[in-house]
């Protein structure tokens, strides 16, 4: 053989052994420790019924996450990636960075819901996988609650200002909420938003097609801003993240809390039996009551490597037995309504229960909005939290960017 060939040969082999075809490159958000521990155990399932693939597990925070997904996913891509549906997803769909799986849907789709397989749906293909779900509420220490004389929790936003300042009164904070990271604020403005306007109006708005100088918008400040000037919310609020704020509930320093079912893996076994659910209360009668219903997917990068492996990796996400084991360990909601959900679990109850009542469902603000729209709303919402007199600033502030990212 030539020398030529040789090398030729050499450098045919070269590449062959440094392609890695069976590699499964997986860039993951879920760094607290509950949700770590289980997908660990997805993983480690997904191995034994994979052998012959290897699986390369890069693990980021969730803040730091949301931030460099834009940075490689347009250029050094896993071929993996944890995101939220809603337009979170939309915007990387829209940018060409994301593959759709139609053919891993095929055969499967009836297991999903129209709710669910309408948010992993863009433009007629599909392009997400979805794992989890879980419902938004208020969790309460029910015997504070007692001890200040409230039997049941409220309905009405008249009921739950009523126990604000009783809690007041009793030199206990209200409401819990930790406001570090910018998001649990936002939870606020959209149930205010959605409970008072309904939930066209919040969609729209979330789309871009309404302005946030709009006098229902400032209608929905100004019922957040009596609720803040009320002392309705621990001073600290700016300072913490929403674990720390989880702190006062457990400690029973503050009444309420509002925060995703997520919360639940995190309460102490010493006062689990003391911890209620109740959903966000009604503001209008005639508005039908809309809830926050997230959803946590699943998507295979266009610039991804190794998109049959990923394939593989989606299909295993999709089945009932994976969907059920993972979120019976994190306390979810399964998307594939063939999965058992955990009937001991009071908490779960109460989701379904709200869920079922629900006449729609959103995303979350930072998953329904333009991502420069829900950092700029973000910002403000926290900016609000502590200067309640300054909505009309707050408004422009978010209404410049909507009308920079849409050019209306």
């Amino acid at each position: 053989m030539s020398t030529f060939k040789a090398k030729t040969w050499a450098f045919i082999l070269f590449l062959s052994s440094t392609a890695h075809a069976g590699d499964l490159i997986i860039n993951s958000m879920h760094s607290d420790p509950d949700v770590k521990k289980a997908f660990a155990q997805l993983l480690e399932d997904f191995k034994k019924e994979n052998a012959d693939i290897k699986v390369v597990l890069n693990t980021t925070s969730h803040e730091a996450y949301k931030v460099q997904i834009r940075t490689w996913l347009p250029n050094k891509a896993p071929d993996v990636a944890t995101w939220f549906a809603g337009n979170r997803a939309r915007y990387f769909i829209d940018k060409g960075l994301v593959e759709p799986i139609d053919d891993v849907w095929t055969g499967i789709d009836k297991q999903f819901s129209d709710s669910i397989k309408d948010v992993v749906t863009f433009n007629g293909k599909k392009y997400l996988m979805p794992l989890s779900y879980y419902n938004w509420g208020f969790y309460y220490r029910k015997d504070i609650f007692e001890k200040i004389g409230v039997k049941t929790p409220p309905k009405t936003w008249a009921e739950f200002t009523t126990i604000v300042e009783k809690l007041n009164k009793a030199s206990i904070s209200p409401i819990a909420i930790g406001i570090k990271d910018g998001w649990p604020a936002a939870a606020w403005f959209d149930y205010l938003n959605m409970r008072i306007h309904g939930y066209k109006f919040h969609m729209a708005l979330m789309a871009g097609t309404e302005s946030y100088l709009d006098p229902k918008v400032k209608k929905t400040f100004e019922v957040w801003q009596t609720l803040i000037k009320s002392n309705a919310f621990n001073k600290s609020a700016a300072a913490i993240s929403w674990q720390e704020a989880s702190a006062l509930l457990w400690q029973g320093k503050a009444g309420m809390y509002l925060m995703g079912n997520f919360i639940t893996t995190q309460i102490p076994k010493n006062i689990e039996d003391q911890i209620g659910f109740f959903p966000f209360p009604t503001l209008n009668p005639e508005i039908p009551n809309a809830e926050v219903a997230p959803v946590d997917v699943y998507f295979i990068p266009a610039k991804a490597a190794h998109k049959a492996e990923a394939k593989k990796f989606l299909a295993f996400l999709a089945k009932p037995e994976t969907q059920q084991k993972f979120n019976q360990s994190v306390k979810l909601m399964p998307t594939n309504s063939t999965s058992i959900t955990d009937a001991g679990d009071r908490f779960l109850k109460a989701g379904i229960e709200t869920l079922r009542n629900a006449k729609n469902v959103s995303q979350f603000f930072d998953r329904d909005a333009d991502p420069e729209v829900a950092k700029a709303g973000m910002d403000s919402f926290v900016e609000l939290m502590a200067r309640p007199d300054d909505i009309n600033t707050i408004a422009k502030k978010i209404e410049a960017v909507r009308l920079r990212v849409y050019k209306k």
